[in-house]
């Protein structure tokens, strides 16, 4: 089935049916015949045979019927994943509750400390009280969610663990929410799609910020809860992205900043795998995707009351637009990959608009691509120590992010004017400063030792001292990048200037 992107914008059903079914098709022709797929995967026998029974029970039921046997036959590891592969199975028409309970077979939830999966139980225990079973845990159903409330939600977003934020899982948090039957959580919802909104602007790109930075997972459920609630200018730049991945891809690529194919050998030691960590599955994520289209359209398109924007006064999340630019940055977290050291910035507007400084950071504490000479904080000479964040804090249009380097304290200020950014770093010894890492796609060229300029942008960087360009493997959530060093000096401004710069 041919794909174009020439269908208008409002036509959310036709386009996202018609991805739907092609994820539908690749996973059909991906599976085994045990009905499990090419490789090990979680959930993606259960979100396939809820995609493929929606889609056509019918020419797809051979299908379904491997993968339902499949998943009565997996091994339940201490990974099984059992919130997702019990949400999947409630979304099989037809499905009785005796099959399901042998697939699951008793297998415990996992309910770690993490935002999506408790809300996923949430919404399983309801799925099962709509279904006749466990009648008594309605007392059960309202301390789980006073709980989430309590733990994760901080209006407008959700934390993904406590003190944590990712625009991927408060999407995916969102979307449960907003397709459940209880008004509290469609409220709740409501609210978390205006961030979404926020994060996504006019570019498509819905989750810049935390774990999960640019994978495909995060897109289909922010497209969801924007449809929901009405926000069909947000969601058509999202779908854009979707679609343009798929036809440059073949397939839709775990990571939509890089549109491959998944290579035979994903991994730490395998460059092409951006964005790719280790409990990452691309069948898992591609049923899971094909699942959340197919639900897009059949989404009603009416006109709906607008969620007001989020204030952002308070969150520990900042976004700056403006006509040439948009800047995100989380400024919290536990881990490197939690907190935005340089901001994530996008050059220009619209579905044309460039990554310029790409989402950085590493994965849990399994191996990544990102060790911490990939993170753009300064270092050592030598290349033996590297920033560690203390903590981040704004005061207008001003970031201010305290940091330790081989014991002694630096500081970094970021200040977000219209067509400008100003990044300054100074600690009380020479070191190798700023250390910003620009996406590979952006052409940069050295005009002279404190002046470079990126062409295609119109974007000058001038410092007031000598910058160096790095070449060396450097990797982002969206592949290689370059890096700029002030090298040996204890402070470093760089003025990021978009158009016209006379100074």
């Amino acid at each position: 089935m041919p794909l174009s992107l020439e269908t208008p914008k409002t036509d959310f059903a036709k386009r996202s049916h018609r991805l739907a079914r092609l994820i539908a098709d690749q996973l059909a022709a991906r599976q085994q015949p045990d009905g499990t797929f090419t490789r090990h995967s979680f959930y993606a026998p259960a979100f396939a045979a809820a995609l493929w029974a929606q889609l056509d029970p019918a020419h797809y039921a051979p299908q379904i019927k491997a993968a339902l046997g499949a998943l009565e036959t997996e091994h339940q590891d201490p990974h099984y994943h059992r919130e997702f592969i019990e949400y999947a199975l409630w979304q099989i028409p037809d499905l009785s509750a005796e099959r399901l309970a042998a697939i699951l077979r008793g297998a415990p939830p996992q309910s770690p400390d993490v935002a999506n999966w408790q809300i996923l139980g949430l919404i399983n225990r309801h799925l099962s009280m709509k279904n006749g079973l466990g009648k008594n845990r309605k007392f059960a159903n309202w301390l789980h969610w006073v709980f989430i409330r309590l733990r994760y939600w901080r209006a407008p977003l959700f934390w993904d663990r406590p003190d944590c934020f990712s625009g991927q899982y408060h999407a995916f948090c969102a979307a449960l929410l907003a397709d459940s039957p209880i008004a509290a959580h469609r409220q709740i919802a409501a609210k978390a799609t205006a961030l979404i909104a926020k994060l996504s602007g006019d570019h498509g790109n819905a989750n810049l910020l935390g774990r999960g930075a640019g994978q495909s997972f995060g897109a289909v459920c922010a497209l969801y809860a924007l449809v929901k609630h009405g926000l069909y200018d947000h969601a058509d730049a999202i779908l854009f992205r979707l679609e343009t991945a798929f036809l440059t891809a073949g397939t839709l690529p775990l990571n939509l900043f890089s549109a491959n194919a998944l290579p035979p050998d994903p991994g730490p030691d395998n460059p092409a795998t951006p964005g790719w960590y280790s409990y990452n599955r691309h069948d898992d994520y591609l049923a899971f995707a094909g699942y959340w289209l197919l639900k897009v359209a059949t989404c009603p398109t009416d006109p709906k009351p607008q969620p007001p924007l989020p204030n952002l006064k308070a969150a520990p999340i900042t976004v700056f637009s403006c006509p040439t630019y948009q800047a995100q940055m989380c400024l919290c977290g536990k881990r490197g990959f939690d907190l935005t050291p340089c901001p994530v910035v996008l050059s220009g507007s619209g579905i044309t608009a460039t990554l310029l400084f790409a989402p950085t950071g590493g994965e849990e504490d399994v191996p990544s691509l990102y060790g911490p000479a990939s993170l753009p904080l300064p270092a050592t000479p030598d290349g033996k120590h590297f920033a560690q964040i203390r903590k981040a804090t704004r005061t207008g249009n001003t970031v201010r992010i305290d940091f330790t380097l081989a014991g002694i304290s630096g500081k970094r200020t970021i200040t977000f004017d219209d067509c400008q950014i100003t990044i300054t770093d100074q600690i009380a010894a020479k070191c190798d400063l700023l250390r910003l890492l620009v996406h590979h796609d952006v052409p940069l060229i050295q005009t002279a030792k404190q002046h470079l300029h990126a062409p295609q942008l119109g974007i000058t960087f001038r410092a007031e001292s000598d910058l160096v360009i790095n070449d060396a493997n450097h990797f982002t959530a969206a592949g290689p990048a370059r890096m700029i060093i002030a090298p040996d000096t204890n402070h470093a401004t760089l003025r990021i200037c978009w158009g016209a710069d006379n100074d």
